[in-house]
């Protein structure tokens, strides 16, 4: 996971009458469920304008994997606080996150005691707080915390290795996730040869073939890239490339 930086502005497509209709015919079915209906909800979160911000400031990732798609329009919307725990919070911008599909899926519907970290929130640094750890040649991926007494990063840990690994014991989440196992593996693959292709150019003192190499190396390591903490926290990245490298 990556800190985002969420643009305050609601999107116009998530302030709509309907919406505020909707909310308010909520807000009456829970106050008073024997004398109000329980309202329909409308469709309306996904749309453009909210797509769009996915695009730009969320770059196209999933919030909690970052594997990165081509657009935010391949990408689910998830709540961060489910629907079915606040349904008053389906249409509320802070919690609407773009999700890649089997991750969407795969996350517990209940929010554990404490809660998740939130990469959108100033005071949850998701980068520092959790420690991400990618083994044995790029094919398992590890997440633990910097601070065990801190509840929320132990919840955001557990649910990183479970969206990565699947559950022990259950081959059918393992077989789920196998897919994004072998996408970080193809991802660890370029990055090492890509520092390979750089310490080559640095013994060849050619500027041009040294820029060249280095952008390169900073592209796949960048905050905009798939699985950018994975990959910052790997041997051959925390061996040989220099903290300035990263954005």
């Amino acid at each position: 996971m990556i800190n985002i930086e969420r643009p305050a502005e609601t999107p116009t497509s998530l302030q709509t009458q309907e919406i505020r209709d909707f909310l308010q015919a909520l807000a009456n079915y829970k106050d008073n469920p024997e004398r109000f209906p329980k309202p329909e909800k409308p469709a309306g979160y996904r749309n453009s304008d909210v797509l769009e911000v996915f695009d730009n400031h969320f770059h196209s990732k999933c919030y909690l994997t970052e594997q990165k798609f081509g657009s935010a329009w391949s990408l689910d919307i998830d709540h961060y606080i489910p629907y079915n725990e606040q349904p008053e919070l389906v249409f509320e911008w802070t919690n609407l996150y773009p999700a890649d599909h089997q991750a969407n899926m795969m996350r517990p519907r209940r929010t554990p005691a404490g809660g998740y970290l939130d990469p959108c929130d100033p005071n949850d640094d998701v980068e520092t707080e959790i420690m991400y750890a990618l083994v044995t040649h790029g094919q398992e991926s590890r997440f633990g915390t910097k601070n065990r007494d801190n509840l929320r990063a132990t919840n955001t840990a557990r649910l990183l290795y479970l969206l990565h690994n699947g559950r022990d014991n259950d081959e059918d989440s393992k077989n789920r996730t196998k897919h994004l196992r072998t996408l970080i593996k193809q991802r660890y693959d370029e990055v090492v040869l890509s520092i390979l292709k750089w310490k080559d150019a640095l013994n060849s003192e050619n500027p041009g073939n040294i820029f060249q190499a280095e952008e390169e190396l900073k592209i796949l390591l960048s905050r905009k890239a798939s699985f950018t903490m994975l990959l910052r926290s790997c041997d051959p990245v925390q061996a040989y490339v220099p903290p300035d490298f990263f954005d």
